[in-house]
């Protein structure tokens, strides 16, 4: 599979394919799903790009096939590697004065029978349209098939034979002359191949299956599981020995393959081994910033400084829980050791980082230890001194007094009733008021 970033990489087309109106239906009808209305677009361009009198000089830059296609660069080597996979494109790279040039091979699209017959193209057009849609398309290209032809019952062959028309000279029918040799040389031409699924692979089954038999594992077992084998060699980038290899703890004396546990490893020894190369580029970044000399230290960070160098990590880990009347955890070594082992800390620096987790909590804690590994990487701490550096920075930062705004109170103002008078005015008379009674005593 060859890409190029280089949109001016030569090419020319080899050869000439004619596309009938029936080729033209297989294409779309049954390829189009599989490889996309670009991929059959650049396939019918390739067609038409064919110079039968054209040379190698002659050749254009693959822009060119851009500016027909009105795609990108990324969308042409796409559709052009899903061409190469049915097999409707071989694509060549060859040596000479211009270098490297692409040379575009066509081959005739198949009829629908054999593109049917054949599983891995049928199966991948089942799973892109549906099964409905698939059958739908199978019975549509049945029957136009068989409509092409009436079958003969019931009859016998009753042609004329050549010799029984026509006569040669006894030495011409059995050895032709050389002229009709010639002839036949002069006008031999090659054939436009039919396409085929390039399912050529490139994983060396009888490798895995002789290393499987060092274990007592069958033969069948990689036939059985060939699949996810492929899928999991191409996911995280393995050669057949390095699957092998790290799938040998999976297999617990059994005479089989447990696909899932295998799965399980690689993606655990996959992170594991990222992790660590990240873990390790960080570190190396860090280092070459660090200072050469140790600024703004007292004694006691000095000391503490002593200390983490001339310790191991879980002596280390002791000798401060001692000092603090505790006492020290199998998780609190647990933590420690991945930290070294699976993530290539250095013991300096997680000596600095348990000081630093014993400082804010009791004990060295999973959540509080990667936190503060995390914040560290990321600021690119890589050594204990510019640990110390860090955490006494984040410190003193914290101990600042920080401006706090005042805002001034309001202050709603009520009413003093002992300087407030009563009003007496009732807003009747006395008179209105015996009227109103002499009223209610009537009802």
């Amino acid at each position: 599979m060859f890409e190029t970033a280089d949109p001016k990489h030569l090419y020319y087309v080899a050869n000439r394919v004619r596309l009938f109106p029936e080729d033209e239906k297989v294409l779309i009808k049954l390829y189009q799903p599989l490889v996309g209305a670009v991929a059959v677009a650049l396939y019918q361009t390739l067609i038409q790009n064919y110079d039968p009198y054209g040379i190698i000089s002659d050749s254009k830059g693959i822009y060119s096939l851009q500016e027909q296609l009105d795609c990108s660069l990324k969308q042409l080597f796409n559709s052009l590697h899903k061409l190469e996979a049915v097999g409707l494109v071989q694509t060549f790279l060859s040596d000479n004065v211009f270098n490297n040039v692409l040379v575009f091979k066509l081959l005739q699209v198949p009829d629908a029978a054999k593109f049917f017959a054949t599983p891995l193209l049928a199966s991948l057009l089942k799973e892109k349209v549906g099964v409905p849609t698939f059958h739908d398309l199978s019975h549509a290209f049945a029957q136009e098939a068989k409509l092409k032809e009436k079958p003969i019952k019931n009859a016998k062959d009753v042609s004329a034979n050549f010799f029984d028309v026509f006569r040669l000279p006894s030495d011409e029918a059995v050895t032709p002359s050389s002229d009709v040799v010639q002839a036949a040389q002069e006008n031999k031409v090659h054939e436009v191949e039919t396409a085929k699924v390039n399912d050529h692979d490139s994983i060396d089954w009888d490798f895995i299956k002789q290393e499987y038999s060092r274990y007592q594992i069958p033969a069948s077992e990689i036939d059985l599981n060939k699949e996810q084998i492929r899928g999991l060699i191409q996911t995280y980038g393995l050669s057949e020995k390095e699957f092998v290899d790290e799938s040998l703890p999976c297999l617990h004396g059994s005479y089989s393959l447990n696909m899932r546990d295998i799965s399980n490893t690689l993606a655990e020894n996959y992170k594991r081994t990222n992790t660590r190369e990240n873990v390790q580029a960080q570190l190396n970044e860090g280092r070459k910033k660090a200072l050469a000399a140790i600024k703004d230290m007292d004694d006691n960070d000095k000391k503490l400084l002593k200390a983490a160098n001339e310790s191991s990590p879980a002596e280390f880990l002791y000798k401060l829980k001692t000092q603090k009347g505790g006492i020290t955890s199998a998780n609190e070594k647990q933590i420690i050791n991945n930290l070294h082992t699976q993530y290539g800390l250095p013991e300096d620096l997680i000596n600095i980082l348990t000081y630093t987790c014993l400082t804010y909590d009791t004990v060295v804690s999973s959540n509080l230890a990667y936190k503060i590994a995390n914040d560290w990487l990321q600021h690119g701490v890589a050594t204990a001194v510019q640990a110390l550096q860090y955490v006494k920075k984040r410190r003193n930062s914290f101990g600042k007094k920080r401006p706090v705004r005042t805002y001034q109170k309001r202050v709603e103002k009520g009413t003093d009733w002992s300087r407030k008078k009563a009003d007496r005015d009732a807003g009747i008379s006395t008179e209105q008021l015996k009227n109103l009674f002499k009223d209610l005593n009537n009802k």
